[in-house]
């Protein structure tokens, strides 16, 4: 799938909406979520859901493979962010500057594998 920078903007910005929906969703039984709080993560929540389901869908539908992978790796790494330690979070944002300064040479010793879908 070719994608230009503007799609790719784009369907960042709508699977980053999708993970935000479902982090909001997981404060609704904390004692954070108070009636103030509540009503502007419900209003927040109503408008995303109805613009992030169509886009999302489009998004999908275009490349299923593709959008499924995007989505697993922003969960998986989202997941090892909010599970480090403070200590962890620095070296892990040190390690992301590494691989942005010298790209190349991590496409050639580190590995990525995206899930086939059948």
């Amino acid at each position: 799938m070719e994608i230009n920078v503007i799609q790719q903007e784009y369907l960042k910005s709508v699977i980053l909406s999708q993970l935000l929906l479902e982090a909001n969703e997981s404060l609704f039984f904390t004692t954070q979520y108070k009636q103030q709080i509540k009503h502007k993560i419900n209003s927040l929540n109503k408008d995303l859901e109805e613009t992030v389901r169509k886009e999302y869908s489009i998004i999908y539908n275009t490349d299923p493979e593709t959008t499924t992978n995007i989505l697993n790796s922003i969960e998986a790494i989202v997941k090892k962010l909010q599970t480090s330690s403070i200590d962890e979070l620095v070296f892990i944002n040190a390690v992301i500057d590494k691989y942005k300064e010298n790209k190349e040479w991590f496409s050639e010793h580190a590995e990525t594998e995206f899930l086939k879908l059948d």
